[in-house]
């Protein structure tokens, strides 16, 4: 949600349970054994049980068999892999899907080990696609159009330009989809208008995923908003209901597809696109999963409150317990006082009584206006309980530790209490937009703390490919 007024100063808006790091890869690290470095090529495969087995398979490009004792140890992402042939143990931490750094052992002597990842494979998928040309496919779209095309290639993709949508609402996107067999993540946006890369403040995180998942083995679905790229216009009306029309639009379009495992389609959104997500995951039981980047899980009124005080904590601003009621008094008007007219009325009394800022007529006027418009009206009243209640795919949910917008204790509370199966990760130093952030107070500047984040697009991976480790 990129729609700001100023409330001191802060944001009344949003920009935009997991199985283990996947290990079943080659890993190519370099020692020192002597005076001589030795550069260690490791074969890892993890079982849908969990049990992995390891060997290496070349120490300085001379093959060998050397077999390992691998296995994970308590904590997040910690594995240990025994090398009894060589007196030698390593001890690392997943970083993310390319890289695990740790510690090498080799006859008492230690010294860091930092493993890469050279071919990914997870026993799923073929992580790369030799460009061919490949068979037309029949396009089914929910515009009801039906047509043959031909599949284009981007590198070692393919990829299609896509149109589909509901009722008088035409979406434009980009389907990359790397194989027959694999899931498919609709990536959903936050609020205000993005186009199909998510472009703001000068990063594309969705064409960050997007290429990521790719690489991967991952197919995914992005789209302009409404008012955005090749996408119909807005009316200036919508709420959250009609954006969840949109990305349901999306789901049933891919549901339509030709060449599609249509059981592996699912949600990965981020902010009030974690809401859209919540809600068409509780009425169709055909979506597999949900990944929620920063979705908020508890009532609108509830979120902004917290929101508002978490930016004067993020700014080292006091306040007393009598502006706590003044900014709850805001959202509960909203709440309560169903006459917009009435509405209106009460929120120009409470700011310009304010004690938190000084309002102008003109600020009043621009905040009054954004505040009883149907889209911040429909937010703040909403109430994501119901739909969390019904929702029985499975649910990741990451968000940042140094986020003001959505906080993730009062995120992650909730969805441990009303969602079935749900695993929650709190990301540390990462702010609203999944960026890793020098300081607390750096990141809210969102213009300047680079791309989201490779711990966040390693998060996604490792949960849509366990989803479907555990199922098969």
């Amino acid at each position: 949600m990129k729609k700001t007024i100023s409330l001191v100063i802060m944001l009344l808006c949003f920009g935009f349970a997991a199985d283990a790091m996947w290990l079943s890869a080659r890993w190519e690290g370099t020692v020192q054994v002597g005076k001589e470095q030795q550069t260690l090529k490791f074969n890892i495969n993890e079982a849908r049980d969990g049990s992995i087995d390891a060997y290496i398979s070349a120490i300085n490009g001379k093959g060998t068999n050397i077999p390992c004792e691998a296995s994970r140890l308590p904590g997040y992402y910690q594995i240990e892999i025994k090398i009894p042939s060589m007196n030698a143990c390593f001890t690392g931490t997943v970083i993310d899907s390319d890289c695990i750094e740790g510690t090498f052992l080799q006859n008492g002597k230690e010294q860091p080990l930092k493993l890469l990842c050279t071919d990914y494979d997870s026993g799923e998928v073929v992580m790369h696609i030799r460009p061919q040309k490949p068979k037309p496919l029949l396009l089914i779209d929910t515009l009801g159009n039906k047509k043959t095309i031909e599949q284009e290639w981007k590198g070692d993709f393919a990829f299609r330009e896509v149109k589909f949508g509901h009722d008088d609402v035409t979406l434009a996107g980009t389907l990359y989809y790397p194989c027959g067999n694999c899931p498919v993540a609709i990536l959903v946006s936050g609020s205000g208008t993005q186009d199909r890369n998510g472009e703001m403040f000068g990063t594309k995180p969705y064409e960050s995923i997007a290429s990521y998942l790719l690489s991967r083995g991952v197919g995914v679905l992005c789209y302009d908003d409404r008012g955005a790229g090749e996408s119909s216009p807005l009316k200036g009306n919508e709420t959250t209901f009609d954006f969840a029309k949109d990305a349901q639009s999306a789901f049933d379009f891919l549901m339509n597809y030709e060449g599609i495992n249509h059981s592996r389609i699912g949600y990965c959104a981020h902010s009030e696109g974690g809401q859209i997500a919540f809600i068409n995951a509780a009425n169709d039981p055909r979506v597999a999963f949900v990944i929620s980047l920063a979705g908020p899980a508890v009532k609108g009124r509830d979120v902004m409150v917290k929101q508002n005080l978490s930016m004067l904590d993020m700014v080292g601003m006091p306040y007393t317990q009598a502006q706590v009621e003044e900014i709850e008094g805001i959202f509960d008007d909203i709440v309560n006082i169903a006459d917009t007219t009435a509405l209106q009325e009460s929120l120009r009394k409470r700011f310009a009584a304010s004690t938190l800022q000084r309002y102008t007529p003109e600020l009043i006027e621009q905040s009054v206006e954004l505040m009883t418009s149907p889209w911040y009206m429909t937010f703040v009243r909403f109430d994501p309980k119901p739909y969390l209640e019904k929702i029985n795919c499975q649910v990741l949910a990451l968000n940042g530790e140094w986020d003001f917008q959505v906080d993730a204790e009062q995120t992650f509370n909730a969805l441990k209490a009303n969602v079935k199966n749900v695993m929650c990760e709190l990301l540390p130093e990462h702010n609203h937009m999944f960026q890793q952030c020098a300081s607390k107070l750096e990141s809210l500047n969102y213009a300047t703390q680079g791309e989201i984040s490779g711990t966040t697009r390693a998060r996604i991976l490792d949960f849509v490919k366990g989803v479907y480790t555990k199922k098969q």
